[in-house]
């Protein structure tokens, strides 16, 4: 059977597969557990149901990551491909002078 795994405040900790026999034993202290299939990262659990998360509760819940503007970006390039870009900066220097 399929579990979830959730705290007193409803933030899910963990998802599953046990027996039914087992499936007492799958929270810790402190922890309850309901039969169930759900997705940490858009749900929580209110009054032992499954229920979505807001726009601002996922927000709030998820690391925020910096995204690098593209010209920041790491470029994959090999030797060949950069001395190739020189000798073309070279060409330009030479024909502007």
């Amino acid at each position: 059977m399929k579990f979830i795994v959730y705290d007193k405040s409803g933030k899910i900790l963990s998802t599953g597969h046990c027996q039914k026999s087992t499936l007492s034993k799958q929270a810790g202290e402190g922890e309850f557990v309901l039969e169930g299939i759900a997705n940490d990262v858009t749900q929580r659990v209110v009054d032992g149901e499954v229920v979505d998360k807001t726009t601002a509760e996922i927000e709030k819940d998820s690391p925020k990551t910096k995204v690098k503007p593209f010209q920041d970006k790491l470029a994959n390039i090999t030797n060949k491909q950069w001395q190739s870009v020189l000798d073309r900066l070279v060409e330009v220097e030479r024909q502007t002078l």
